[in-house]
């Protein structure tokens, strides 16, 4: 009689917990699965970014462009900002950057227009040993910057503002020079480094997660 009791509530417990440990199973794969499928999305991303860019002058006078090109470039004029010129990066359709240059500060600014986003203004300056230092009007995208090379994200941040933070927060350190003539050819050496960089280190579980929050919001 004991053993017929036993043996009932062995059964009676197992097809209790069957339907429980089944979904959690179910769950645990689901999310093996989920972020499985989330860090390949993030080496397809990255595996889509060309390795070396080219940048393309065109003439400012006739190019068409977003009016918050012209609402950042106007005040850094008054800061003693020189043009630099319209370029479009011909790897990547429909993307233009505007480059201002203070070459007595070492500033260089980069007001970048995707066709799928809204356009932003990067401050950058590169340093004699390699380094730099940017603060972006751009939020964050998730990914962690190259070492050696700080990113400060300040969404809606308007131009002179960004900048005096700029000046004021930046890194010490010998500038390399920031001449109008050279801006496009270091813009371009430093996105084939940041790429190669990217490539070699892939992206961390904690990124992808950072991402998908990024996007969700």
């Amino acid at each position: 009689m004991k053993v017929a009791i036993i043996l009932a509530a062995i059964v009676a417990l197992r097809l209790l917990l069957y339907p429980v440990l089944k979904r959690f199973f179910a769950l645990l794969f689901a999310g093996h699965a989920v972020r499985g499928a989330r860090r390949d999305a993030g080496r397809s991303a990255v595996a889509k970014q060309p390795d070396r860019i080219t940048l393309v002058h065109r003439d400012l006078r006739t190019t068409r462009t977003d009016p918050a090109v012209t609402q950042y470039a106007d005040p850094l004029f008054t800061r003693g900002f020189q043009e630099a010129g319209l370029f479009e990066i011909r790897e990547l359709p429909g993307v233009l950057v505007r480059f201002l240059v203070k070459s007595s500060e070492g500033v260089i600014a980069a007001i970048c227009t995707h066709p799928r986003s809204a356009t932003w203004l990067d401050l950058i300056t590169y340093y004699a040993d390699g380094t730099s230092a940017t603060f972006s009007t751009n939020p964050p995208h998730g990914l962690d910057p190259r070492p050696g090379h700080v990113v400060t994200h300040l969404p809606g941040t308007i131009a002179l503002n960004l900048y005096q933070r700029f000046v004021n927060e930046r890194p010490k350190g010998v500038f390399r020079p920031a001449m109008p003539d050279d801006v496009p050819a270091q813009f371009a050496r430093a996105w084939a480094d940041g790429i190669a960089w990217r490539r070699q280190k892939g992206i961390s579980p904690g990124e992808v997660v950072q991402v998908a929050q990024r996007r969700a919001s």
